[in-house]
């Protein structure tokens, strides 16, 4: 749909190098507008403000971090929004990497990227790095506090807009999301609708990388039931939401309440379609260190219970 807002995305990710060059940190920069915001890591992680501030931060990067390679495996657009699934390899302090993240970017009138922000699993990535999660970038802490995103409150009220769906396959995704309730305290997942929107073989990952996999119609009803036990008042918000015929690439930000507890979260979630316009693919990318921080439980434990 909005082809040369992919354009120069595709033009500032290929900058980065193919793993036999190095960054050309110029050509990275000039996909940039001068007031635009780079936020490493999605909700809270440091951003970074102004082309001049993203090109020390670019060669900070450089110091221990090389050999790049982005493979995007899903993009979709719209006039003011790219969202970009992909397969990041590169080498960290000596050690070969492969991340998957979703890359959230506005564009303006003049084709040049004002926001850009990551969403991946830190914990995935403090994992592999052996990073510290509380420092991942080195600069939590001096680098400007943002939100790029407002997190949902009580009942899921939001202070952001809500896209309305310019598709039918959006709108086909954003009904799927409303099944899983309104936010209140009366409201639960409407499973047999849930279920019925999926490929009688749908696979949902329930977070990117490593998260479980789970199968099936009866799976998938027996996951959602499952989750019922311990999380109620769900609201979906979806914030931007571009799509093929075949994807739907969400960023959104999301209110439930988990064991008791408040769990505001945000994610960008990519739904691939069948050829019916069932959903044969569903995956989240979620910081769940955050989400684990609020819930007061480990992902793994949480997925046991």
């Amino acid at each position: 749909m909005g082809a040369k807002q992919e354009a120069v995305v595709r033009e500032m990710l290929g900058a980065w190098g193919e793993g036999a060059y190095e960054p050309d940190v110029d050509r990275i920069v000039a996909c940039f507008a001068p007031e635009a915001v780079w936020t490493l890591y999605m909700p809270d992680g440091p951003s970074i403000r102004g082309r001049e501030a993203i090109r020390q931060e670019i060669e900070r990067q450089l110091q221990y971090v090389g050999g790049f390679m982005c493979k995007i495996l899903h993009i979709a657009s719209s006039e003011d929004t790219v969202i970009a699934e992909r397969e990041d390899s590169f080498i960290r302090n000596g050690k070969p990497l492969t991340q998957y993240i979703a890359g959230v970017f506005e564009v303006d009138e003049d084709n040049l990227i004002t926001a850009y922000r990551d969403y991946f699993d830190l914990k995935d990535f403090v994992e592999h790095t052996g990073a510290n999660i509380d420092a991942v970038s080195g600069l939590e802490g001096a680098a400007e506090s943002y939100r790029p995103v407002p997190e949902a409150s009580e009942g899921g009220a939001i202070t952001a807009s809500l896209q309305s769906p310019a598709t039918s396959e959006q709108r086909f995704v954003q009904d799927f999301c409303d099944a899983w309730g309104d936010g209140s305290d009366a409201s639960r997942p409407d499973v047999e609708r849930i279920v019925a929107m999926m490929a009688p073989d749908a696979e949902w990952r329930l977070w990117m990388p490593g998260g479980p996999v789970v199968r099936g119609r009866e799976a998938l009803r027996a996951e959602i039931l499952r989750q019922m036990r311990y999380a109620s008042n769900n609201k979906c918000n979806t914030l931007r939401a571009v799509s093929t015929p075949r994807v739907v690439l969400q960023e959104r930000s999301d209110w439930a309440v988990m064991r008791g507890g408040a769990c505001p979260h945000q994610m960008v979630a990519v739904y691939e379609l069948n050829e019916d316009g069932r959903i044969s693919r569903w995956r989240e990318y979620i910081n769940m260190a955050d989400l684990d921080r609020k819930r007061g439980v480990a992902a793994v434990d949480a997925h046991l219970a």
